[in-house]
Order: structure tokens, then sequence, then C-alpha cells
């Protein structure tokens, strides 16, 4: 009969227990080692925690299948796993020191009876062969939506792509072969905000991309992978993609068998096996983030998968940051003098969407390929980008590029700005008396009943749009200022906001910004709290707005929390906690630092409790008086 945790860790040294609670991260109270009486309140922590079911089951989920094989035989038949095993399993705390022999306790093998013995063995053999997968392909994939995007595609009144302009994204395009995912992806950039509508055409919104990290696309449309409703793709519920994904991400680098290991999983969570099979491992594997063998029997999570699950599921920014260091680089970019420019696709996507406002994207492979011609040039000038930077984006002085696209600029140069456009007051100038008289009798410019006022200078009586005529006509007039509207369609606002945070951050106020940012971020909390559905929306518009608020500096934090506890004030602190995917706004009352630990009375759990000052992203003084009761300890 299974002896019950209490008795069998009263056996363990306080060494023992110590390895215990970091391998299976327990919280330890405060002060436990001062007499008998802490090393009962250890005992009596680690027990309500080691027996609490859900944590029991994930943490034995998160065993390989050896391990768990072998716990199951030693509760059947009494058989001591391997020395390297056991080791393990007691560092785990499953199996625990009893007189001069060993025990499971009876929690563990109740749990253990949940997991069918059948479903363990999902170990693949050492000599199956999985296909290579292209490197980055997820966010290679996201990157060459954003290219074809950027001279903008028409969409129907459901936001998708029309069935001619999907094939787009398709054409000539290595990353993606089927429709479905191309408006998988197309949906999931709009989600974000990265893409957005004018006059029936989607365009990759720059101002948004460009003002984020090149890996924080790929980031930010994998979470929206695993977190959204996805019904129309035919996906399985988010839970059960976010679960698969953990639970690869626990075994990445080995190799699994598909059929055992989704059996296992769904003994553990009720898995939709069927649309996970059919629908979701597919697109794993054509995006890159699996591998399989060619009979799909088998599979392991590839290295960008492994990268984009680490991030999302741990928050480990800082593990991953050597995987996306490819995508930091300028690589060289190759004019051709038939005006196509090749560059390899796997670097700064930042670069490669600045490339595509000058020229057409045509293939994107493992090189990819644009096209400069005069309409992609005027179009680069008039979303606002300057004459003379158009040699620079091309990636070198104008003396080195090819002569065809040296002349191509240079009669640009001569011809933009001929006719200069003043909308408010409905005239146009010429650049010489002759082009005026030219302008004033061509037949495709009557709509305007142009009149002469000066030899350069033409009176707009007519209600033509003198703008889009002269460009008909083949005139370049000079280009306005270019500033992407909002998506609410409320331009006035949106540019009273630019020239505000413009003129901030031109003086050098940006601390001034702070308050507001405090108050943005509570009461997007209190939104969260109160109506998901239009938190969600506010998240998609928020990357275009800008109002991503950096965290503090530890030295700020640390120098808060000292006065805050010398003075006996609250804090209201921006917490992760460990076993969190968001942060938690709290309020403390802080006592005094330890080390690496803030000792502070909590007022959401009405207790002492350690917060590490690395998962303290934020932090606010009250003008509140803090209060901590006495002799009422406990970690956390």
């Amino acid at each position: 009969m299974p002896l019950p945790h209490y008795q069998l860790l009263s056996n363990c040294s306080d060494e023992q227990l110590q390895v215990i609670c970091e391998r299976r991260r327990l919280p330890i109270p405060i002060r436990w080692e001062e007499g008998p009486e802490g090393r009962k309140r250890l005992l009596k922590t680690m027990v309500f925690h080691l027996e609490d079911h859900h944590r029991l089951a994930d943490a034995l989920a998160d065993l390989d299948s050896e391990a768990l094989v072998a716990l199951k035989r030693f509760v059947s038949e009494g058989d001591l796993p391997r020395p390297e095993l056991l080791a393990a399993l007691s560092q785990l705390g499953f199996l625990l020191p009893e007189g001069d022999g060993w025990a499971i306790p009876e929690r563990v093998a109740d749990a253990l009876e949940d997991f069918d013995a059948g479903a363990l063995s999902f170990q693949a053999p050492e000599d199956i062969r999985l296909l290579p997968a292209r490197p980055y392909r997820f966010s290679l994939a996201l990157t060459s939506v954003l290219l074809r995007c950027v001279p903008g595609i028409r969409v129907l009144k459901g936001g998708l792509p029309a069935k001619k302009d999907l094939s787009q994204l398709l054409v000539r395009n290595a990353m993606l072969q089927e429709e479905q995912d191309a408006t998988l992806l197309f949906t999931l950039l709009h989600r974000l905000g990265l893409l957005w509508s004018r006059e029936g055409r989607m365009e990759t919104l720059l101002q948004a991309v460009l003002s984020h990290p090149p890996r924080w696309v790929a980031e930010r449309a994998f979470a929206s992978l695993l977190e959204h409703d996805l019904k129309a793709w035919g996906m399985p519920p988010a839970e059960d993609r976010r679960f698969l994904m953990q639970h690869l991400l626990e075994r990445r680098g080995q190799t699994l068998a598909a059929g055992p290991f989704l059996d296992f999983l769904k003994t553990l969570h009720p898995l939709d096996e069927a649309r996970t099979r059919s629908v979701f491992l597919p697109f794993l594997e054509r995006m890159g983030l699996i591998l399989c063998d060619e009979s799909r029997a088998h599979l392991a999570l590839s290295d960008h998968g492994e990268a984009l699950a680490q991030e999302y599921l741990l928050r480990d920014l800082k593990g991953t940051a050597p995987h996306w260091q490819p995508m930091d680089l300028d690589l060289p970019l190759i004019p051709q003098p038939t005006l196509e420019l090749l560059t390899p696709l796997l670097q700064n996507p930042h670069r490669l969407l600045l490339l595509a406002q000058l020229a057409d994207a045509e293939s994107l492979d493992a090189m990819g390929t644009f096209r400069v011609s005069h309409a992609t040039l005027v179009r680069a000038l008039e979303a606002g980008v300057p004459l003379e930077d158009l040699s620079r984006r091309l990636g070198a002085p104008a003396a080195t590029l090819p002569q065809p696209l040296v002349q191509l600029i240079e009669d640009l140069a001569r011809r933009v700005g001929e006719v200069e456009v003043h909308q408010g007051v409905r005239l146009l100038r010429a650049r010489n008396p002759q082009l005026a008289e030219e302008l004033r009798v061509r037949p495709e410019l009557a709509p305007l009943k142009l009149a002469p006022l000066s030899a350069t200078v033409l009176e707009v009586g007519g209600d033509g749009n003198a703008h889009a005529l002269l460009k008909q006509a083949g005139y370049l007039p000079k280009p306005g200022r270019f500033l992407a509207l909002s998506l609410d369609g409320d331009e006035k606002l949106y540019l009273w906001a630019m020239a505000a945070l413009a003129f901030v951050d031109e003086k050098g106020m940006n601390h001034h910004l702070e308050p507001v940012q405090q108050m943005v971020r509570a009461a997007l909390q209190r939104l969260h709290d109160e109506d998901p559905a239009l938190f969600q929306e506010v998240q998609r518009r928020i990357p275009m707005l800008h109002l991503g608020g950096e965290d503090q500096l530890a030295e700020e934090v640390q120098r808060i929390l000292e006065y805050a506890a010398g003075h006996t004030l609250m804090v209201e602190l921006t917490y992760l906690p460990p076993a969190a995917h968001r942060t938690q706004l709290r309020r403390v009352s802080p006592r005094t630092i330890q080390e690496d630990h803030l000792v502070a009375f909590c007022h959401l759990h009405q207790e002492e409790m350690a917060f590490r000052l690395t998962r303290i992203q934020g932090v606010k003084l009250l003008n509140e008086r803090g209060w901590t009761p006495a002799n009422h300890s406990q970690a956390g």
C-alpha cells in the first residue's frame, strides 16, 4: 500500500527537500530552516503543491515515455528503474526513500492510473529520418504576404482577398502553395493591425510593421495562431492548439510517433484528434514549425517552431534571441540591367518591405526577385519616399547602379514636380510658361477648365480631380505629404496625435508621457477584466497607434521599492507570475529587498510573499499607507 507524501518526505534530508522544490518549482517558506516548526511548514507546503491534481498531472506529463513506463512498472511489479533514471525521479519527488528502499507516494500512484500504458511508448525508433524543412519558413511566409500587400490587393466584403488577387499571394512564392494557408496568414496579419483597408484594397501598414523589432511579427502571428478562433479553416479549438505546442516544446529534440503521442495527450486533455491530425499538424509542417517523415507517422519540433513556442509559452525572449539573428541582417542587393533586383529572402524584413515600396515582388524563394519600373517608382514617391532616397534604398550609390536604372531615376528627377497642385486654393503651378500652355490645351485636362492667372499659374474652374487627371495624362505632380489614416477613419484625431507625439519627442519631454501611459495600462487592465472581446479589438489596433510601453529599468524599480519600504507606502506591481502567460497588477506593501527578491505583503492574497525582482516589469508608487500583519508569513 503506497504511503502518503508527508510520511515519505519526512525521511528526506534538507538537501533532498530543496532539490525537489527546485526541480518541481515549489515555493519555499521564508525562514523554514529555523527549527522543527520551520521544517514542518516546509513539508506542509510541499504536500499541498505536490498533491494538487492539476500540477501533478502536468508534472507526470512532462516526463518522457521511458520514465513513465518505469514508474508504472514499479507500481505494478516493484521493479526499480535503472540508477540514472532512479536519481532523476527521486529529485522530482516521484520516488522517495523508505527505510533502505524506495516507495512511490499514494497520490502519484493514483495519478499514474490515468495514464494508459499503451499510449506511453511514443518515442520513435532511432532510424526514423525526418524530411528537412526550409529554415524560418513561417516567418518568411508572413513576410511574403506583407511584401505582396505593399502595393495593395483587392478584398471582398468579408475582408479576405478576391480570387484573382489571392493568386498574387501564391504565384512564384515558394513559401505558400495552398490558398487556405495564404488566407489564414493574411487574416492573422490583418487582426494584428498590420494590414489596412483603403478604397476596397488591403495594403501593408508599413508604419506599424517598422515600429516593432523584426521578430515581433512572427511571434505575435504565432500567438494569434494558438489563441484566435479559426473555425473557418477547420482548426481544432485554441486550447487544443496551445496544449499540443506545450507538450511538443517539453519534448524538444525528440522524435515522436504521432499516433501514440496523440493518444497520450488525450489521456490528459479531451483533444480533437481528427482535426488536429488532419488540419493543424499538416499546417505546422507546411510552415516549417514541425518536421515529419514521408508517411507523417513521426514528428518533431523544428528549430523555428521551438523558438516561437519557447517565446510564447515560457516568455523567454533572451533565450531565443540567437535564433533571430539572421532576421536582423541587411544582406547584399544585386541590381540587374533588366531592372531586376536580387537579394536573399532570409534577412531583415524591414529592409525588404522598404524595397517593396520601390519595386514589385516577382519571385519569393531562397532569393527574392523585385522588378523596378517607372510605375513602381512613381508609386513610391506618392507614398512619401523622398526622391533622394531612391538610390539609397536600392542598395548602392547612383554611380554604381546599372545604366538603365540610373536613367530611369534621372528621368523621374527631371519630371517630378513639373506641375504642383495646390488643393486648397484650386491652383496649378507649371515649371515654365511652355508647360502651362500645354496643360491648358490638353484635351484630357478639359474637365478642369483651366484659366491662366499668370505665365505659369492656372486656376482650376471645373470639378475634376486635378491630381488624378494629371497622372492619367502622363504628368508627375509634386507628391504631397503622405500619412496613413487611422483605421477608424478619424483622420483629424490621428493627425493631431502624430503631431503631438512628434513635438514631445523633439522637445525631449518623453518622461511627461509616463502618467498617460500608466493611465492607459490601468484602463486596458480593467477592459481585459470586463470585456475580453473589446480588449482583443484594442490590442489589434495598438501596433498601429504606437502605444506600447517599455519595461522600467531594474534600477528604477528597485529605487521605488526601497523608497516605499522606507516610508511605509503601497505600490502597484506589474508582475509576471512563474506559471502565468501575461502580467498581472498586484498591490503590495514592500518590507525589504533580500538579494533578488522583494519581500512584501500582497493585498490580493492577504499574506506576506516573496516576489522575484526579474519578474517585476513595472512599479507605480501609490499615495496610500502600507499594512503588514504580524506573524503571518508565506513565500510566493
